[in-house]
């Protein structure tokens, strides 16, 4: 039997052995013993840490790309698989966890081994373990940055965030993708910039963070977490969690499993939401950035105007229809603010889709529903914009001063950077999509005739200077799709989250 076979058939082994004691009806006790993941600094004092060293050390010296035994195979998961700017990425990549954390106890010997995760909303500087540029550290690759400050955000966490799948309105699974996932990709740069970020091993942590943070949020009641029964059952099921997360030939979770972290037989150390922002590395926090709890506003000035090419409104598809943009944005260190008009009868269907939303119609009876869209279109990078350690942070219709953190929470729209543009770029056209309806619901506009759209350049430790980004089109799309239904809770259909 080949080693990449024998590899596989151990890895499901654990998998399904995991899952099989799972296989009981009482979703109480499914998670009264899960295995606990600890918060880095507390990890790296217990002997989990050289078994930790020694999996990450053999799993680099393995080349073969074959071999679950090797960080190549997982990054060839991630960059085959993984959803991003899309469903399920944080279903995805909370199995994608579970799976790689098998290997680990396979790689190190180690059958006690967990996963450690890195609290950066405790700890913003990457721990000093990973930063030790010796030859023996199989932690260390090169980085952008070390310090990501800058990419905190307690806008995921905001009272008004219910929702949870992408599709509906002010989604807490689009949040944490926008910030603070991708800008702590960013900021790091280097690897983790890219799609084969898990060649870093911070990516790990990072995402264990992601995952915590999910879950955190999530308890006591699962929010609006489309609901599944334990196993998933179309009759008493969210239909949401229909089907499996593919993660290789022969490896493969079903969703409902990943519905909560105690399905997968883990919890974590801490469960708790951050609710204000560390210190800054180095420095006295601003009285600012406390207020806003937002660092990405490095001034609460609004950007300049700055005139842009225009692009031309057209129709893209039968359900979708361009209404005019900018052509060629060339994004570098400066931030700016570009003004997008629209003539008479486009603002008055802006207008329509914001009115009906208002009234509660998103998703029902899973119909075509209207929503707009900012649309940046064939992004494509410098090579000095590829390695990170940069973001841009966007905004719609920002005020001229940003005073409160209720202002900033009407107008933040979401990041910018190397690492979402090389996720779009690997699996098609450059092309991000930010949903403005939640924010224009939220700033009750009455003319729609002009939106605008403002970048403010955050920075890392090590930014690049010159042009990063250019993007062939920036532009506002009316989009008429079926919607995910975000369902009631029916009879015979609970949450399950404890």
């Amino acid at each position: 039997m080949k080693r990449a076979d024998q590899h596989r058939r151990q890895l499901m082994k654990g998998i399904l052995g995991a899952v099989a004691i799972q296989g009981i009806p009482d979703l109480a006790f499914a998670w009264a013993g899960a295995r606990v993941r600890l918060e880095w600094q507390q990890f790296k004092q217990t002997s989990q840490y050289q078994s930790f060293l020694n999996a990450i050390s053999a799993m680099r010296r393995n080349t073969n790309p074959a071999d679950p035994g090797s960080l190549h195979y997982w990054v060839n998961v991630h960059q085959t698989y993984c959803p991003h700017d899309v469903p399920y990425f944080i279903s995805w990549h909370r199995g994608y966890l579970y799976c790689f954390e098998q290997q680990l106890r396979l790689s190190s010997g180690d059958p006690t081994l967990d996963l450690p995760y890195w609290d950066y909303y405790s700890y913003p500087t990457l721990p000093a373990e990973f930063t030790d540029p010796a030859p023996s550290n199989p932690l260390y690759v090169q980085r952008a940055g070390v310090n990501v400050y800058n990419a905190l955000t307690l806008w995921p966490f905001g009272p008004e965030v219910f929702n949870f799948q992408r599709g509906t309105t002010d989604a807490f699974e689009v949040r944490m993708e926008n910030a603070p996932h991708n800008p702590v990709h960013n900021l790091i740069g280097g690897v983790m910039a890219t799609m084969q970020s898990p060649f870093d091993p911070i990516f790990y942590l990072h995402h264990a963070n992601i995952d915590r943070l999910t879950h955190a949020w999530a308890l006591p009641d699962g929010k609006g977490i489309p609901p599944t029964a334990w196993p998933y059952s179309s009759t008493n099921s969210s239909p949401y969690w229909a089907g499996t997360n593919v993660y290789a030939s022969g490896l493969s979770v079903e969703r409902w499993k990943t519905y909560h972290p105690g399905w997968l037989g883990y919890d974590y150390a801490d469960n708790t939401l951050p609710t204000a922002l560390p210190p800054r590395p180095g420095a006295a926090q601003t009285a600012q950035a406390m207020k806003l709890a937002a660092p990405q506003v490095p001034s609460n000035q609004r950007p300049p105007s700055k005139r842009f090419t225009p692009a031309p409104p057209r129709q893209i598809s039968t359900s979708r229809r361009s209404l005019g943009g900018a052509a060629q944005v060339s994004f570098d260190e400066q931030s700016y603010t570009a003004s997008l008009s629209f003539n008479q009868k486009d603002a008055a269907e802006i207008a329509a889709i914001i009115a009906s939303r208002r009234m509660g119609h998103e998703g029902a009876g899973g119909g075509r529903v209207g929503s707009v869209k900012f649309v940046v279109d064939s992004a494509r990078m410098s090579d000095p914009g590829r390695l990170g350690g940069y973001y841009y942070a966007l905004y719609l219709n920002m005020p001229d001063v940003v005073d409160s953190k209720t202002a900033y929470n009407k107008s933040f729209l979401g990041t910018l950077g190397a690492f979402q543009i090389a996720a779009v770029s690997h699996h098609g056209p450059g092309r991000l999509e930010f949903d403005l309806v939640g924010l224009l619901l939220q700033q009750e506009i009455k003319d729609f005739s002009t939106l605008s759209i403002s970048w403010i350049r955050v920075d890392g430790d090590n930014p690049p200077a010159g042009q990063t980004i250019n993007v062939a089109e920036a532009r506002v799309d009316l989009a008429y799709e079926i919607e995910p239904v975000q369902l009631p809770l029916l009879q015979g259909m609970t949450s399950g989250y404890k």
